[in-house]
C-alpha cells in the first residue's frame, strides 16, 4: 500500500512540475541581437578555455562543422575521438539555440551518464557559460540573472527555453514540447539493451519537424543504438571527427604518441572512430573465427 501512494506521489509532483514549466515558457523572451555566427558568438559570451594551459581558444574549423551540421541537418550523429572538446561545443551550440530564440517556448534535454547527478554536472557547465554576462550586438549589457531566470541543480531557465538534464533511463520517456535532444557519450549507456532508451527519447521530439535530436559519442564497439543508427541508412546526418581533426588544436603530437603506445588503450576505437570493440567484451571481433563445417558424423551428440 506504501509503495502505491509513494507512486501516486511522484506521479502528482511530476504533473505539478509539468504545469509550472508550461507557464514559466509563457514568460517573455530575451530582447537580445546576438550573432548569426558560431564564432562571433562565442567571442561574445566568451571563448573556451583550454584544459590544459588554462588559456582562452578559438573557435576551430571542426567545431563550426559541429555547430553547421547542427543547424542544418537537426537529426545528427557525431563519432568522435576522445578530448577534442566535443561535448564543450554541443552546450555552447545549445546556448546558442537559446538566446538566439530558436529553442524559445520549448523544453531542451540533456541526457547524459547514468545517473542524475552526473547529468547535473553537465547543466552546471552549461550555466557556466553565462557566469561573466556579455553585451550583445545591440550594446545591451546582459548579467547571469539575466541570462538564468531560474534554475536548480538539474535544470534552468534560459531566455524562455527550459533546459533539464537526464540520466540514460526510462525516466526520459513522455516529455512534450521538447526542441532540443542532445545525448553525450551514448555508446557507453550501462545497459544491456540500451534501445529501450533510445525508444523512450526518440518520440519525444515528433511534433517538431525541425527539432534537433543530436547522438555524440566515442564509438564502444558494434552494438547499441549510437551503432545500429550510424550503420544504417537513418534520418541521421552522420559526422566524423577522428584525432586528426584537433591535431596541433587542442591535441598535442606527444600526447597522441602516447596514446599509440599505451597497450590498455584501444587507440583506433578512442581516437579514430572506429567501430572495434565493446569496453565489456571477453574477446575482440578480430580474434573471433567464425569457420563453417559440414557433420558428417554424430557420435558425440546424445
Amino acid at each position: 500500500m506504501d509503495s502505491v501512494l509513494v507512486k501516486k506521489l511522484q506521479n502528482t509532483n511530476r504533473d505539478i512540475a509539468k504545469k509550472v514549466e508550461s507557464i514559466d515558457l509563457q514568460m517573455d523572451s530575451l530582447d537580445l541581437k546576438v550573432p548569426d555566427g558560431f564564432e562571433e558568438f562565442n567571442e561574445m559570451i566568451g571563448l573556451p578555455v583550454h584544459p590544459g594551459t588554462g588559456e582562452l581558444t578559438p573557435i576551430f574549423d571542426y567545431q563550426d562543422e559541429y555547430f553547421k551540421a547542427w543547424q542544418k541537418h537537426h537529426k545528427l550523429i557525431l563519432n568522435k575521438s576522445r578530448k577534442i572538446g566535443a561535448t564543450e561545443t554541443a552546450l555552447r551550440i545549445i546556448a546558442y539555440n537559446c538566446l538566439n530564440g530558436n529553442y524559445s517556448g520549448h523544453r531542451v534535454m540533456i541526457v547524459a551518464g547514468n545517473k542524475q547527478e552526473v547529468a547535473n554536472r553537465f547543466i552546471q557547465r552549461f550555466k557556466s557559460l553565462f557566469t561573466k554576462g556579455f553585451i550583445d550586438l545591440n550594446g545591451k549589457e546582459v548579467a547571469y540573472e539575466d541570462i538564468i531566470t531560474k534554475e536548480d541543480s538539474k535544470s534552468c531557465l534560459v531566455n524562455n527555453a527550459f533546459v533539464q538534464a537526464y540520466p540514460a533511463n526510462e525516466s526520459v520517456r513522455g516529455e512534450e514540447n521538447v526542441k532540443c535532444v542532445f545525448m553525450s557519450e551514448c555508446a557507453f549507456i550501462n545497459l544491456i539493451d540500451d534501445t529501450k532508451v533510445y525508444n523512450a527519447l526518440h518520440p519525444n521530439v515528433a511534433n517538431i519537424s525541425d527539432a534537433d535530436f543530436v547522438m555524440e559519442s566515442t564509438p564502444n564497439g558494434k552494438r547499441g543504438f549510437f551503432w545500429t543508427n550510424y550503420d544504417a541508412s537513418s534520418e541521421y546526418h552522420k559526422l566524423d571527427q577522428p584525432y586528426t581533426v584537433s591535431l596541433g588544436k587542442l591535441l598535442d603530437e606527444e600526447f597522441i604518441t602516447r596514446e599509440k603506445q599505451n597497450p590498455k588503450i584501444d587507440f583506433e576505437q578512442e581516437y579514430c572512430g572506429k567501430f572495434t570493440t565493446s569496453l565489456s567484451s571477453a574477446f575482440k571481433e578480430d580474434e573471433i573465427v567464425f569457420e563453417e563445417k559440414d557433420i558428417n558424423h554424430y557420435d558425440d551428440l546424445d
